[in-house]
């Protein structure tokens, strides 16, 4: 069936190209966000395998389509598209796609936020083929976080319906960004082995100028920004495109942008206002008639809602099936005066100073030039700059550009900073240098990434095309991490067996047992358990790692004092986890006569599931 959604989405995105005269390049991210909507609706209603009756769909629709057009019409189409796959960008997008998805087979789970979310989560997602119901979400302390990403994961965990591959996982991520990378290799016009391999190679290296969580991991920071980047060029990319396809495709990079963390509001936000600044401009510079304008203000009125609709069905699904984040509660107290902040303000300031101004933007020396985030953003203005010197831009829309650079810039490192002393505060990793640059570093990305993307957009387009070329590849050649990139595509399997023989070592053997009694990595999911042990035996990284095996079972991990604990006290912490069933290690037997005392249907067992009921007299436990 694999081989039936990659034709359809093929199809889809070469059927975009041609309606809208776009390169195949140029179209996939727009088919991508097409495809990650489209998922992201059926996974309300947990019936992700539907996706296989409307790639069936499509790709019938458009075999009806083409017997049905005109001889004239369908010649003209096939042509086109005939065109489009002798590009050597759409070789090179194609092939990338086929070689990366093939480097990255062998990758496992290692990154701690990965663990605790972004795999966790995906891995849900696929036995339970959609998003879990009130109460049963995996990963409970990051339940709000959106879930874009996941969606492209999902897409390609799919193509082994029977079995849960974490290199496949791998492979959607390593895709999806890829997808809103491809749009650079429109330039490549033949197919040249020597040209495409370079492109390709500085396609990889790119994000690794800024950022390099995603070399480990598959967080949503990487894709949040190249998607940011993709907005700025298609509000930029205003002369070639028809009004629809102009204002359809912003309005769908935003919807998918929302998806992609919790501060993808921001950079909606910060696009929006790019947008309506763009289009002030405009106005102010051309003669488009009070139509003209009213037309194009009723356009970014649905611009603006789209996205704003996207995050407004997610936030209403987190809030019905009460889904919140730790750090959203965090915000929640600080807002409300209710969290005591540490003392150490003026050290994480200093912290702050020091890795923005003298730290490698990707955290450690390379071969290459390691520029600072103080750095970056001075070239960035630079940037802008010397295309308005030398008349690549008009004048006022480098003011315009470099004022806006310019502006949120200090409004998100300002942001970044303000999160630290107060959000992020009781994490005392920040206080160093290299943990502040690694938070600089990811979570900056969108306005880095982003603005390099535009900028990149900017030089290909209005220099000579062979010039802009070499520019933007000198640049990256010369800025990029190369190990991290290598890492990333092969060097991990010098790590695969130690990171899986570590998990294996972290996950003793009471969490095995826990983890075949509850039914872990199978399809369904009956509810949240609460798993018990002594206190004397806590370890939150092992929970995590159970967590993260168990799922799509929902695991809350507690530890109670065995030998002092009351039936109150089991009841207690059954309710704070909205726990509907209850497993007791083997080593809180100290406690017996607590649980004993809430169990019905004979003498209480431990290391066994126990369904969670309510009744007049308070919470019993009935075996399961």
């Amino acid at each position: 069936m694999f081989i039936v959604h990659i034709l359809a989405l093929l199809v889809m995105i070469s059927g975009i190209a041609w309606k809208f005269r776009l390169q195949f390049a140029e179209a996939v991210p727009v088919g991508c966000s097409v495809l990650v909507l489209v998922l992201y609706v059926l996974s309300f209603f947990g019936a992700l395998p539907f996706s296989d009756f409307l790639a069936v769909g499509v790709l019938s629709a458009a075999f009806f389509f083409a017997v049905h057009m005109g001889k004239e019409e369908r010649k003209a189409m096939t042509g086109y598209v005939r065109r489009e796959f002798s590009r050597g960008g759409t070789w090179a997008a194609l092939l990338m796609t086929v070689i990366v998805t093939v480097c990255v087979s062998g990758k496992a789970v290692s990154w701690w936020d990965d663990y605790n979310f972004w795999a966790t989560d995906v891995k849900s997602l696929f036995y339970l083929d959609g998003f879990a119901g009130k109460y049963k979400n995996v990963a409970a302390e990051f339940g709000d976080y959106p879930p874009g990403t996941q969606m492209m994961k999902w897409w390609f965990l799919h193509f082994s319906p029977g079995e849960f591959k974490e290199g496949l996982m791998f492979a959607g991520y390593y895709f999806m960004n890829l997808a809103f990378l491809f749009p650079m290799l429109k330039s490549l016009k033949r197919r040249k082995a020597l040209p495409m391999a370079a492109g390709a190679a500085g396609l990889w290296l790119f994000p690794t100028v800024a950022e390099v969580f995603w070399c480990d991991g598959c967080c949503a920071d990487l894709t949040m920004a190249l998607v940011y980047g993709n907005f700025l060029v298609s509000v930029a990319d205003r002369d070639r495109h028809g009004r629809f396809f102009y204002y359809a495709r912003q309005a769908l990079f935003l919807s998918v942008l929302v998806l992609m963390k919790n501060t993808g509001v921001l950079w909606a936000a910060f696009g929006l206002l790019f947008d309506y600044g763009f289009h002030w401009m405009r106005h102010r510079a051309e003669s488009i008639g009070r139509a003209g304008k009213r037309a194009d203000r009723k356009a970014l009125f649905l611009v603006t809602v789209f996205p704003v609709v996207t995050e407004g069905s997610w936030l209403g699904f987190c809030l019905w099936n009460r889904r919140i984040a730790k750090l959203t509660g965090t915000a929640v107290q600080m807002a409300t005066g209710g969290m005591n902040l540490p003392a150490y303000q003026e050290d994480m300031v200093k912290a702050f100073a020091e890795a923005f101004a003298a730290w490698p933007l990707h955290r450690w020396k390379t071969a290459a030039l390691d520029i600072t985030p103080l750095g970056m953003f001075c070239l960035l203005l630079l940037f802008v700059f010397l295309l308005g010197r030398f008349r690549l831009l008009d004048r006022k829309q480098a003011w315009y550009i470099g004022g806006y650079l310019g502006v949120t810039g200090i409004l998100f490192y300002a942001i970044n900073l303000i999160s630290h002393l107060t959000i992020f505060a009781v994490e005392t990793q920040y206080l160093e240098p290299f943990g502040m640059v690694s938070s600089i570093e990811r979570y900056g990305a969108p306005f880095v990434i982003g603005g390099l993307y535009l900028l990149a957009y900017l030089v290909t387009e209005k220099c000579s095309s062979k010039a802009g070329i070499l520019i933007c590849m000198a640049f990256v050649f010369l800025t990029a991490d190369y190990g991290s990139a290598w890492r990333a595509l092969y060097g991990y399997r010098e790590r695969t067996e130690g990171i899986l023989a570590e998990r294996e070592e972290i996950v003793d053997g009471a969490a095995e047992d826990f983890l075949e009694t509850v039914g872990a990595g199978q399809k369904g999911n009956a509810g949240r358990v609460l798993y018990l042990r002594d206190s004397s035996d806590v370890s939150w990284v092992r929970n995590t790692y159970v967590a993260y095996e168990a799922s799509p079972v929902s695991v809350m991990c507690g530890n109670m004092d065995a030998s002092a604990i009351g039936e109150g006290d089991v009841a207690r912490a059954i309710r704070d986890s909205h726990a509907g069933f209850l497993y007791v290690d083997g080593s809180a037997r100290a406690g017996e006569a607590a649980f004993q005392a809430l169990a019905v249907g004979g003498a209480f067992q431990f290391e066994r599931v126990y369904k969670v009921q309510e009744g007049e007299e308070g919470i019993f436990l009935e075996p399961y």
